[in-house]
């Protein structure tokens, strides 16, 4: 088998590592919590400090750095000008109270193997066949702004630039404002044509830790159903109210939150279910609801049964109305389809992980990633390293620092391999570009 790592490796392992180390732990400084965390939402002050040093540092790396209208912050380095981009990266931003890993660590890591490739490619007076790029995705989380995957989702066009600008918080602060705020509101839209996207992420799992594996090449992805509901009914007083006349918005969404569970229940593993947030209204202890917000979400990699489930949960919700004489609308519906992850490159991966004597298994993605919508446009791959008890938006997230080197040696490799042109065969698919 002829090898695709036939040379040594572009940097000195130690030397790549000693920088990702120091600018991985410079990061996690920006927001950290007491607990060792992370809490820095999208578009926020600490957000800003976090885009300001990683934007410094690509700077200082002769990358070229660019922002585009939501704030999608990209470092480049263009070899040769018509030529397409390999592109890797993640986001900056986390869920409140969350982990330092989550996002930050695909950013990190891309930032330093594409500087790293630069500059050698530069030294050795070498012109790659593709492109190299490192780019923080604005709002991936979702937890400030919704929906989650904002900056990537304008990138490919499924989202209007001006319809995401204008998407408000909980505080009535639109994106567009935040970003101007911390100065990361670019002028235009940032096109480039993709040969490939790759994106290294924390596993949020426990499959390769149990299965003794060091990288996840990631082949397909679970589809996501998310339904923001709202519940109406008459606002009361607590005490006099008599029970039988009460029209209780809380307890509607109680009923549609149990049902949500049970659905879960009834699908073992092959259906996920929650709601992670309610805003009642006016939510005080004395005064029976009068609306409530919630935000469902149903997760399967079988889209019928999303179908089944959304059926049987509409059905729901209508009589739970009737019962607590409340009414109801659903507000928003977003489906995000499951993907078949691009295989050339998941083959490629695989490779340099054999090469670099590093075992590797195929992963599937429960979790939504920038990745999944970047693979609707370009070739894409999703790469996993090792979490700690599978434990994921908590700080107590970890992946040790050997697990964290490991996926940044077979980021580094790949991307080597990728922009020289070896190990793919066949022609980019560079037609339907963002």
């Amino acid at each position: 088998m002829s090898r695709l790592l036939s040379h040594e490796p572009f940097i000195a392992h130690s030397l790549l590592v000693k920088q990702f180390q120091q600018l991985f732990s410079a990061s996690s400084e920006l927001g950290a919590t007491p607990a060792g965390g992370l809490h820095r939402l999208a578009a926020s002050y600490e957000d800003g400090l976090a885009r300001d040093h990683l934007k410094a540092w690509m700077q200082d790396q002769q990358l070229d750095v660019r922002i585009d209208s939501v704030g999608n912050l990209f470092g480049l380095a263009t070899f040769n000008p018509g030529a397409p981009y390999i592109l890797c990266g993640s986001h900056l931003d986390s869920q409140p109270t969350a982990g330092r890993f989550d996002g930050a660590y695909g950013v990190i890591a891309g930032a330093v193997a594409v500087a790293a490739l630069a500059e050698e490619f530069r030294q050795q007076r070498i012109t790659p066949q593709f492109n190299l790029g490192v780019v923080n995705w604005t709002n991936e989380e979702g937890a400030r702004y919704q929906p989650s995957l904002i900056g990537s989702s304008v990138f490919t066009g499924s989202l209007a630039a001006v319809d995401a600008l204008a998407i408000e918080d909980g505080d009535g602060i639109a994106l567009g404002s935040a970003l101007e705020s911390i100065g990361y509101q670019g002028e235009s839209a940032v096109t480039l044509p993709l040969a490939a996207y790759v994106e290294i992420h924390v596993e949020q799992g426990t499959d390769l830790t149990e299965n003794h594996q060091a990288i996840g090449v990631v082949r397909n992805t679970w589809a996501a159903l998310k339904l923001t509901l709202c519940f109406e009914g008459y606002q009361a007083h607590t005490g006099p109210t008599p029970m039988i006349e009460r029209q209780d918005a809380l307890l509607a969404a109680a009923h549609a939150i149990t049902f949500a569970r049970e659905l879960a229940d009834e699908f073992p593993r092959r259906l996920h279910s929650s709601v992670g947030r309610m805003e009642v209204y006016p939510n005080s202890p004395n005064v029976v609801p009068s609306r409530v917000t919630a935000y469902v979400e149903f997760r399967s990699q079988e889209q019928d049964l999303l179908t089944k489930v959304l059926n049987r949960f509409d059905a729901r919700i209508a009589q739970i109305a009737q019962q607590t004489n409340t009414a109801y609308q659903v507000l928003s519906r977003q489906l995000r389809n499951s993907i078949v992850m691009d295989n050339r490159l998941a083959e490629l991966a695989h490779k340099v992980c054999e090469e670099l004597g590093l075992p590797s298994a195929d992963s599937t993605t429960v979790a939504g990633h920038d990745a999944v919508n970047i693979s609707r446009v370009a070739p894409s791959l999703l790469l996993f390293v090792p979490s700690r008890d599978g434990i994921a938006h908590n700080e107590a997230e970890f992946t040790t620092d050997q697990d964290l080197h490991n996926g940044l040696y077979t980021l580094s490799s790949l991307l080597r391999c990728a922009s020289l042109g070896r190990g793919l065969t066949g022609k980019a698919n560079t037609d339907d570009r963002p």
